[in-house]
């Protein structure tokens, strides 16, 4: 925005973890985290060359997914497990945008384990962009998944979910 300086932020800034948020039954999670590289693709810009706002979502759904193979799960058994009878979907999404993004900058996602619930879990997301030497904070946001059964139903996290999770 004209006239609107940047934020700028120490590199992978931890999202808004606050007590109180959520699940009063959660637990805030240990700090687990994995961080990617991505490149905004023409394809994901209006016509000034600004990412949509639906791209950044997607970044954060890939950010997740990989943080989720870095643990050793691929994220096909971790969204439905069939074998398992159980299910992980998207039930929240949060985003803050802070900063454009444009084509072809080079992007690094921090993903994160921010809390872990009962039947669920969220992620947090930082999306940082480099100006002149400096990360600026483009982006935060988080995503929260829940536990079902083939049903439907909510269910508790299972335990290996929970400690992929959880676990160092």
């Amino acid at each position: 925005m004209p006239g609107v300086a940047p934020r700028t932020a120490p590199a992978c800034v931890p999202f808004d973890n606050r007590p109180g948020r959520g699940d009063p039954d959660g637990v805030t999670a240990p700090s687990l985290s994995h961080t990617i590289e991505i490149r905004v693709r023409f394809g994901e810009t209006d016509p000034y060359g600004v990412a949509y706002f639906a791209a950044i979502l997607d970044y954060f759904k890939r950010g997740m997914d990989e943080f989720l193979r870095s643990r050793g799960l691929s994220p096909d058994l971790a969204y439905r497990n069939p074998k398992r009878n159980y299910g992980f979907p998207v039930v929240a999404t949060a985003c803050r945008y802070l900063a454009p993004v444009r084509f072809d900058d080079l992007l690094m996602l921090r993903t994160r384990v921010v809390r872990l619930e009962r039947a669920g879990a969220t992620f947090g997301f930082s999306l940082f962009r480099t100006e002149t030497g400096k990360d600026i904070l483009a982006a935060e946001g988080r995503i929260s998944c829940r536990a079902i059964d083939a049903s439907w139903t909510p269910i508790p996290l299972p335990a290996e979910l929970k400690n992929i999770l959880s676990t160092r």
